[in-house]
């Protein structure tokens, strides 16, 4: 009882900051989803200054581009161990944060663009490379006696590429994408099993901004004429060179996938399907509209089988039939700068390993991000809170890899509760503030921290 009152206690601030009248609250709306990833930039022929977000513009040239620059620790308060609050202060740690995003956007025709999206991140990703020694050091997950080992780095480790392709289309009525793009099928905030489908990597639910990893695909779109609805078509090669030398072997990793958008009245509805041979058909369905001032959303997944069962048997005898379904709601005032979003997810995926250790079950997840206070709109907040029901406990040492990995601690654990509060006394600056909850199971005692962060600079050009 103790610990859920200190818990009640730490949040109570934050929950207070959204006890305002209906009237308040009730105020303007603004449509909150937008096309993610790829911002379509209309032909400009005059030049732009920099607060309309272009560093250098001649022609059809656009160049521009984020730094992010930052400082985060977590300090422990409270944890079911034998450690006081003393160690747990030793053991914090400062992790500094640095990277930057250039992007490159050129139209020399009404026809063509070229499109390029590339990267450099700190920390750096170590790679481990073994040498001849007689020292010896103890593997923390297995406990095996190893030798020891030099960390190396690489160009591949702090440069990465994300998003690099070409546009062009046919008569205004067909329009093509070519490269590696993020592809925006499904509707989902914190979840897409839709997007996932193409993406290689999931929405991070607490960093919903972050553009997810696409693949190299070819897109088709069509637009039927004197309407909104559209087809969608794609042709996802393989990219494993060694192992699909010759022809046949290639096109058989080479997945199909398709996609219809239909318009009616506020709502718009997808239908597709993604076909790989010898792998799990998936088909799929979306749905996004609103209803008075409130978005809605939904998505829907079925697979025959598993990425693991058709490895293991290529026949269509004894598969798994795999559903995937999620639904939520979004509401912003515009006047007030207040979003809301909550959205349910139920992952019946148990066959594969990922699926079974962080979003196998039941899923929920919300957030409240006031961007005013107090009148202010350099105090600002942001709750949090997701949970999940059903799926198996991690193992130690693999929640150690999936947290250097980069995976968000939503997913690792199952819940998690935040509340921070954030001040930006100048535009270069802005400090965040608030605790950090998290249970690994519902069987133990919850881990409470003090969660700082610091935006040091960076911004968009």
């Amino acid at each position: 009882m103790k610990r859920i009152i200190v818990l009640l206690i730490m949040l109570l601030p934050f929950a207070m900051l959204t006890a305002q009248s209906d009237d308040d609250l009730f105020g303007g709306d603004d449509d909150l989803f937008f096309d993610d990833g790829i911002e379509e930039v209309a032909d400009v022929s005059a030049k732009s200054d920099l607060s309309k977000g272009v560093l250098f513009e001649t022609g059809s040239i656009k160049i521009g581009g984020n730094f992010n620059m930052g400082l985060s620790t977590m300090t422990t308060l409270y944890a079911d161990d034998d450690k006081d609050f003393g160690e747990h202060f030793k053991n914090t740690i400062l992790t500094p944060s640095a990277g930057a995003y250039l992007t490159v956007d050129a139209r020399p025709s009404q026809t063509l663009r070229m499109y390029s999206k590339f990267g450099v991140a700190y920390p750096y990703k170590l790679q481990a490379a073994s040498y001849a020694s007689t020292d010896y050091v103890t593997n923390p997950y297995t406990g095996e006696s190893v030798p020891y080992t030099s960390i190396q780095t690489s160009v591949a480790d702090w440069l990465s590429l994300k998003e690099l392709f070409t546009d062009f289309s046919i008569a205004d009525t067909a329009f093509f994408r070519f490269g590696l793009h993020t592809v925006t099928w499904g509707t989902g905030y914190f979840f897409s099993p839709v997007s996932d489908i193409i993406n290689t990597s999931s929405i991070n639910p607490e960093d919903v901004d972050a553009q997810v990893n696409g693949s190299l695909n070819l897109r088709t779109q069509i637009v039927l004429p004197n309407t909104q609805n559209c087809l969608w078509f794609y042709l996802i090669p393989s990219t494993d060179f060694v192992n699909n030398s010759t022809f046949e072997s290639y096109a058989r990793d080479t997945a199909l996938a398709g996609k219809a958008d239909l318009v009616f009245g506020l709502w718009e509805f997808g239908l597709g399907g993604y076909w790989k041979y010898q792998s799990a058909p998936k088909a799929m369905l979306t749905a996004s509209g609103s209803l008075k001032n409130v978005s809605l959303f939904g998505e829907f997944v079925y697979s025959y089988g598993d990425a693991s069962e058709w490895a293991a048997n290529t026949d269509w005898d004894d598969k798994t039939n795999i559903v995937q379904a999620t639904a939520g709601f979004s509401r912003y005032w515009k006047n007030q700068n207040i979003l809301l979003a909550a959205q349910y997810y139920y992952d019946g995926n148990d066959k594969d390993m990922l699926h079974q250790y962080l979003t196998y079950g039941h899923n929920i997840a919300a957030v409240a991000n006031f961007g005013r206070l107090f009148g202010r709109t350099d105090i600002t907040a942001t709750l949090f809170a997701m949970a999940n029901f059903g799926k198996d406990d991690l193992p130690d040492y693999m929640k150690t890899l999936l947290a250097q990995s980069g995976t968000s601690a939503s997913f690792i654990n199952a819940m998690t509760l935040s509340a921070q509060m954030f001040v930006s006394p100048i535009n270069e600056l802005k400090f965040g503030l608030g605790p950090y909850i998290t249970f690994q199971d519902y069987e133990t005692a919850p881990n409470v921290s003090l969660k700082l962060t610091a935006t040091l600079g960076g911004g968009k050009f």
